[in-house]
């Protein structure tokens, strides 16, 4: 399933906002596109339920057809980056869908996808005019009145939950329905925060599952996995996947037999990148993160990170698609703390492959990403 609402606003989002917007934050770009599409999906199933409510649809097609409300934005969504109202279209339609419970929907959007919670609500303030501006564009292009409006968004808002990890469906069932007109003043207040987490699980998972093309870590990532806390210099506790990546390289680094070599790799276990790209996923942040603590563990170590690709495609677009991922990975671990001088990247494309190129199986091993030891 998909959301073609969603797939448009982030094109729109990505070609004219991203860059300029990551780049005022101070975010990273990956976790900017993660939080822009959650707060898109939250507001379409906020908008869906909100439609299905009795009495509501008028509320919103006289926000939707507002004199203000100008399709023109999707041309100009750079200018919302520096230019966001506060009491805009924007602010109405979250205040609509999630009233006070909005800054606990934003601060959930910011814990899930890595970004500061005054991030997440300024990317909800930039996505809800965009949103707007889409539908009073099909509205005008289309002439849907309500009951059509209506169930373009519950399609739109089904694309979306239809892609939610096996259990979350259920939960959806324990939102009190809203299409009675007889709601309970609890449930009034519960539906719209409940329904926002929801959507934003959604959302992560369905774009996680869409864009990851990458390292070979799917299987390993989902696999039954034992934790086992390490001690580190400095009395610094570390929880780690037992006989994963961060487990065989605190065993090289500690055992003094092992002396550094150039034969000797680890290969990433749990990184994802955007496919093609070299953004990372949000779910890559916790191996970066032990691997960043471990390095800060032991300062005298210095590694090389290594990306490889399989034979896919033109080799020399490998090549470099490679090496940004390689930096890339040099990059965050320099933001967590790891001094630059002890960490060097290269990307190696095609070479090396570890398995067969001709399977799926073997090309998902090959596309990799793997740190050396160079000095102890």
């Amino acid at each position: 399933m998909s959301s073609t609402l969603v797939d448009g606003l982030t094109d729109v989002f990505r070609s004219q906002a991203l860059g300029p917007f990551a780049a005022r934050s101070g975010e990273s770009e990956s976790s900017v596109l993660q939080g822009f599409q959650a707060s898109i999906g939250a507001m379409i199933s906020g908008l869906a339920a909100k439609l299905r409510q009795s009495g509501s649809e008028r509320q919103v097609l006289d926000l939707i057809n507002s004199p203000a409300n100008d399709s023109h934005v999707l041309e100009h969504a750079r200018n919302l980056v520096d230019d966001q109202p506060a009491d805009g279209l924007g602010s109405k339609l979250t205040s609509m869908l999630f009233g006070g419970n909005l800054p606990a929907i934003t601060d959930t959007i910011g814990r899930v996808t890595g970004l500061r919670g005054v991030t997440a609500a300024s990317l909800m303030n930039l996505g809800a005019p965009l949103l707007l501006g889409s539908l009073v564009q099909r509205l005008r292009q289309s002439g849907m009145d309500s009951s059509r409006l209506t169930n373009f968004l519950s399609e739109e808002a089904a694309g979306i939950q239809g892609s939610l990890p096996q259990g979350v469906p259920a939960l959806l069932e324990t939102v009190p329905p809203v299409a009675s007109g007889v709601v309970p003043e609890k449930h009034k207040q519960l539906w719209p925060l409940v329904l926002g987490l929801l959507a934003i699980i959604g959302l992560i998972w369905w774009f996680n599952g869409r864009n990851a093309s990458v390292e070979p870590i799917r299987n390993a990532a989902t696999a039954a996995v034992d934790f086992v806390t390490r001690t580190l210099p400095g009395n610094i506790s570390l929880r780690i996947p037992v006989g994963r990546m961060e487990d065989h390289l605190l065993g090289f680094i500690q055992d003094p037999a092992k002396l550094a070599d150039e034969t000797t790799w680890f290969d990433f276990d749990r990184l994802l990148f955007d496919t093609n790209s070299a953004i990372l996923q949000p779910s890559s942040r916790e191996q970066l993160n032990n691997i960043a603590s471990i390095l800060k563990a032991f300062p005298s170590v210095h590694v090389k990170i290594g990306g490889y690709t399989d034979n896919t495609g033109d080799a020399s677009a490998n090549q470099t698609l490679s090496q940004q991922r390689a930096d890339t990975v040099r990059r965050q671990l320099i933001d967590m703390g790891v001094s630059a001088d002890r960490l060097d990247a290269q990307g190696y494309g095609e070479q090396d492959p570890v398995a067969d190129n001709s399977t799926e199986e073997g090309r998902q091993k090959n596309r990799r990403i793997s740190l050396r030891i160079t000095q102890k």
